[in-house]
């Protein structure tokens, strides 16, 4: 009587199949478990450059964070300082009130005073001013999302 059972367990070269189909079984877990690792490594990237692009500076020796740009205080002072504000006043009464803003536009006309975060994550809002021959006409609050001042 032929037993078909050992035919079958080895290939033409004498080797043992069920180990070869167990080898290709491991092989398949381990791209599997590749696969996941890239996904993982992909996901943990992205995160980082969030988390880059979402960072302040903080200064090292206070521990405060530094406001963004040449903007002198805190974006919370300048919101309690900005109730203040009155239209007519001169551009030296604001920097003496708010002090210097983190933006200024290349007519000198526009001031904007930003939060410490860039709001590209979580939306935010910045102070922006506006002067007319040397005085306040405007000033409000503008939403910024994906860090662009609407």
């Amino acid at each position: 009587m032929i037993d078909f059972e050992d035919d079958y367990t080895t290939d033409y070269k004498g080797r043992d199949i069920k180990a070869l189909y167990k080898f290709d079984d491991r092989i398949t877990k381990m791209e599997d478990t590749m696969n996941e690792m890239k996904k993982l490594l992909a996901l943990t990237w992205i995160l980082i450059l969030l988390g880059a692009v979402a960072c302040v500076q903080v200064d090292p020796k206070t521990g405060k964070t530094i406001p963004r740009g040449g903007q002198r205080y805190e974006f919370d002072t300048e919101v309690r300082r900005a109730e203040k504000l009155e239209n007519g006043m001169t551009k030296s009464g604001v920097i003496l009130l708010l002090g210097s803003p983190a933006e200024v536009s290349d007519d000198k006309d526009v001031w904007v005073y930003l939060p410490e975060r860039p709001a590209v994550l979580i939306p935010g809002r910045a102070l922006r001013l506006v002067f007319e021959n040397g005085k306040l006409i405007e000033h409000g609050y503008r939403a910024i999302i994906l860090g662009k001042d609407l």
